[in-house]
Order: C-alpha cells, then sequence, then structure tokens
C-alpha cells in the first residue's frame, strides 16, 4: 500500500510541475557570491551572449552594488574595445597630451633563446619610437620577465630605446611579467607609484591591441580600488599597433582567459542560457494625428528574465497621419550563443491595435497597464495579441523555424490534458485505497 501512495504522490508533483511550471527554468540553485558572478559575465561576453550579460549584471547589482559599478563599467569598455575602438598603425595618433602626465606602455613578445630580440617585438619597439619622438615628454613603460639566455624582454626593450635616442630618464622598466595579464598588473604597482601620471595608451602588435587595452583598463580600475585612489586612465583611442602580415585579432578565449586572471576568478564550465520566451506590447494605444508611436516592446526569457528591446525590435504598421483603428506588428529576433561557435536564432512577434484621431479628447490617450512585478500576461487564443480589455499581451508568437508558437494561455489544450491526467491518476490512487481498505475488514 505504502509503494502506492508514494507513485501516486510522485505522479502528482510531476504532472503538477508540468502544468504551473510552464516554460521557465528554475535558476535558483546558480551562484550568487561575486567571484562567481564576474566569472561568468565574462564567460558571457565571450559567448556573445548579451541577455545573460546584462542578467548577471542586474544579479550582481544586488549582490555588492560597488563591484555591480565597477564591472558595468569595464563591460562597457570591453563592448567598445571589439565594436568602436579604432586601431591605429605604426605610431600613436594625435590628441594625445604633450607633457610628462601620459605614458606610453609597450608590450613585450618572447625572446629568441640565445636572448635576441625576434622582428615582432623589434616592430612593436619602432612603433614605440615613432610615439615617442611625436610625444617626446611621455613616459615609455616596457614590459616582460620572461629570462632567455639572461635576458629578459624589458631589458632587451629598454637598452634598444636608449640605443635609438629615447632619453633614459623617460624610460620605465618592468622585468617580472610571464604574461599579457602579468605585464598589467606588474605595470601599474610602477604606474602608482608615479603620482603626476594620469593617462597612458597601449603599445604593441595590431592583432594584440583589444585584449591589451581591456586587460589593462580593467587592472587600472581594480589596482586604483585596491589603492584606495583615483584610476589612471587609459586612452583607448590613443593606441598603436605594429601590423603582423597574416594576424588580425585575438580569439574571445584568449581575452577571457586573460581578463578572468586579472579579476582573479573562474569562469564557470557550465553558463546557463537565456532563450527568448515570448514579447510583450505596451504603451499608449490612442493618438492625435501626427503623434509618434509610444509603445514599449519588453522580451522575457525562460530564465525568468524580462528586458526592453523596443531599440533592437522591428516595428511596422503604424502610420501618425492615417486617421482610424491601426494594427502594430512587432517582431524581435535574438541568436542564441551556446559557445563562440554554436548559435541559432529564435524569433517572436506580436500585434497591438491603436487607434489614430483627429484630435485629442483631453483624456491624454490611453496606456497599455504594465507591472513588471508579475508575471507576464496570458492570452487566450484568437484574441490578436490583446486581452479581453484591449491591452497588449504576449499574444502570437513565431517559434525558431517559424511557426506560429501560441504561448501558454487558458486555451492551451495541453495543460488542460496534463491536468485531466493528474485527476485520472488521483481517482485511481482513491479507488485502490478504497478495495484495499474494504478487503482488510
Amino acid at each position: 500500500m505504502k509503494k502506492i501512495c508514494k507513485i501516486i504522490i510522485s505522479l502528482s508533483l510531476v504532472l503538477s510541475m508540468s502544468f504551473f511550471g510552464g516554460g521557465t527554468r528554475i535558476l535558483a540553485d546558480e551562484p550568487q557570491d561575486v567571484d562567481t558572478l564576474i566569472g561568468s559575465l565574462i564567460g558571457y561576453y565571450r559567448d556573445g551572449a548579451e541577455t545573460d550579460v546584462l542578467r548577471t549584471l542586474d544579479t550582481l547589482k544586488e549582490v555588492s552594488s560597488e563591484d555591480y559599478e565597477t564591472w558595468k563599467v569595464i563591460m562597457d569598455y570591453w563592448d567598445y574595445t571589439e565594436k568602436e575602438m579604432v586601431e591605429n598603425i605604426g605610431v600613436a595618433p594625435d590628441g594625445l597630451p604633450n607633457d610628462n602626465s601620459h605614458a606610453f606602455i609597450v608590450l613585450g613578445f618572447a625572446l629568441n633563446s640565445d636572448g635576441t630580440m625576434k622582428p615582432e617585438l623589434i616592430g612593436r619597439l619602432e612603433t614605440a619610437l615613432a610615439s615617442a619622438q611625436k610625444y617626446p615628454n611621455s613616459y615609455v613603460l616596457v614590459t616582460g620577465g620572461v629570462e632567455k639566455n639572461g635576458w629578459t624582454e624589458g631589458q632587451r626593450m629598454h637598452d634598444w630605446l636608449v640605443e635609438h635616442g629615447v632619453a633614459e630618464e623617460r624610460i620605465l622598466v618592468e622585468t617580472e611579467a610571464a604574461d599579457t595579464a602579468g605585464n598589467a598588473q606588474n605595470s601599474f604597482k610602477i604606474l602608482y607609484n608615479m603620482p603626476n601620471i594620469k593617462t597612458i595608451s597601449m603599445i604593441t602588435s595590431q592583432y594584440h591591441l583589444k585584449r591589451g587595452t581591456i586587460l589593462y583598463y580593467a587592472q587600472s580600475l581594480l589596482s586604483a580600488k585596491e589603492l584606495g585612489k583615483t584610476p589612471i586612465e587609459l586612452l583607448g583611442y590613443g593606441n598603436a599597433g605594429y601590423k603582423v602580415d597574416g594576424k588580425d585579432g585575438e580569439t574571445m578565449f584568449q581575452k577571457a582567459n586573460s581578463l578572468k586572471d586579472i579579476a582573479n576568478v573562474k569562469i564557470p564550465t557550465k553558463l546557463v542560457k537565456s532563450k527568448l520566451d515570448s514579447i510583450e506590447i505596451s504603451g499608449k494605444q490612442t493618438y492625435v494625428l501626427g503623434e509618434e508611436l509610444d509603445i514599449k516592446v519588453t522580451a522575457h526569457y525562460d530564465t525568468g528574465y524580462a528586458r526592453d528591446v523596443t531599440d533592437k525590435a522591428t516595428i511596422v504598421g503604424f502610420d501618425s497621419q492615417r486617421e482610424g483603428k491601426q494594427e502594430i506588428a512587432v517582431v524581435y529576433t535574438e541568436t542564441v550563443h551556446e559557445s563562440t561557435s554554436s548559435s541559432y536564432d529564435i524569433t517572436k512577434s506580436n500585434k497591438l491595435t491603436v487607434e489614430v484621431k483627429k484630435e485629442d479628447s483631453g483624456s491624454g490617450g490611453t496606456e497599455t497597464p504594465e507591472n513588471p512585478d508579475t508575471e507576464k500576461p496570458e492570452t487566450p487564443e484568437g484574441n490578436g495579441g490583446q486581452d479581453t480589455n484591449g491591452n497588449a499581451s504576449n499574444g502570437a508568437n513565431t517559434s525558431q523555424n517559424g511557426t506560429n508558437n501560441n504561448h501558454v494561455s487558458t486555451g492551451d489544450t495541453t495543460h488542460v490534458m496534463l491536468y485531466a491526467a493528474l485527476l485520472v491518476v488521483s481517482c485511481i490512487g482513491i479507488y485502490a485505497l478504497y478495495r484495499k481498505n474494504k478487503h482488510v475488514k
């Protein structure tokens, strides 16, 4: 009898979860500590998962507003280096400070086994020399500590610059770092002891500029925070790169792995990726002729996260110069990045009926209600994407393969069938108990 009861309870729980759970994944077991959140941030950006970067930043803000402020700025700057930063070739650009408040950072490159410099390192130094000559008051910090045959990169770089006319007092030397993350960490131990230095810019191979820039930017903020000092500003536009034929850039894995070393965190091996579940339209429904459309498009995800995607959505069907009712169609497509090499698109759509009138009746127009603290509204099938009051809701969605995929609503027969099955199982259980008790008597 106990076995039957356990089976009944288990089936009831499974069916109840199917009925009430919908498509939202439960993320309560996701770690909420600062280090894990920062590691996740880096991993999500590496994979191109924009929504999850924003979701993780929001969580970090709740856990530690101070760390949120730091890493929000770092992630924005990483985005800038990837999408907007111009890479200058051969010499630093115009517009940098002309006094000794500025320093060029010249990154090293592995020496030959006999301790001599490879052509790529000499190319970086030639770029540094041209920039130092253009800005004769700037410091030049050379960095690299891997020793070969008794020589470090920093020592070789220092000697080359002196031989080519750069004054000894202008050159700062770092000779302990084994990689780019170490270059950044050790460089700021020197730079933050030079109170007159306020700005820096990067010199390295062109393909290495993005990684070097984000690492030095992040390290400047983190070191300043640790020391209680004003951050030294990295001038992203002020970079200069030595062009290496056949090399245009580095992978996001390289950048992410170096940045997590700067942050002293680990990137989780399993990152939960949000998938677009539906879109919701809210805003004004009544307009006067010539008035601009005023609506908001909110994307909802299977992780329970929601965000404003109005600027990213395609909105068609509204004519402010045409009187009468109009049906607005909204389509939003988002790419799910399973990894840096695996992705696919999900598209969702919705509709909203608005009305354009000749003159304002004085009511100021009507707006669809918006309540971010409650679950997104469910829409009966066949109601054209509106609830019974004419307000916008989730409505019809287009699935990944382009077919109609209505969001769970009161007209969803799948959940009705599940509920019916739950009732049947319960009745069977009750009947079995009745027969057992009757037999015992």
